[in-house]
């Protein structure tokens, strides 16, 4: 989506002519996506080229949310090494909880993703190696 004013400049705007049915189809495929017919065309033509997945509004807010989780993963892990480097080991006992936060939300990162790329298919999951069972 373009969001700044300066992105907006930057567009090119295209006019297409569609038939009734071509239309009837887009609405559709708009009211699945959740959004307005112009962001529609643009997901489709980008998961066509394979630029990125013809992602829902759902799947988008889904996705800031995983990122976000991704992050606080990573927060979480950089504190755990900071402790470590500079010579606060802790108990193995006492990072447990920590390490099972981790991995809970790492799962959960997981399956939403998976959802949302087996939706796109499979060509995206072989391509980012995350089908169960392949070799590295």
């Amino acid at each position: 989506m373009v969001g700044t004013a300066e992105q907006k400049d930057r567009r090119k705007r295209a006019r297409i002519d569609v038939g009734a049915e071509a239309s009837a189809l887009l609405d559709e495929a708009s009211k699945v996506f959740q959004l307005d017919r112009a962001e529609t065309l643009r997901r489709i033509i980008r998961a066509t080229l394979d630029v990125g997945p013809a992602l829902t509004a759902d799947n988008s807010r889904t996705f800031a949310a995983l990122a976000s989780q991704v992050r606080m993963v990573g927060r979480n892990l950089s504190q755990l090494l900071h402790a470590i480097h500079s010579g606060r080991v802790v108990p193995m006992e006492a990072a447990l909880p920590i390490w099972e936060a981790l991995d809970e939300r790492v799962r959960a990162v997981d399956t939403e993703l998976t959802a949302m790329t087996i939706a796109h298919g499979l060509k995206l999951r072989q391509a980012a190696h995350l089908l169960d069972g392949e070799d590295e």
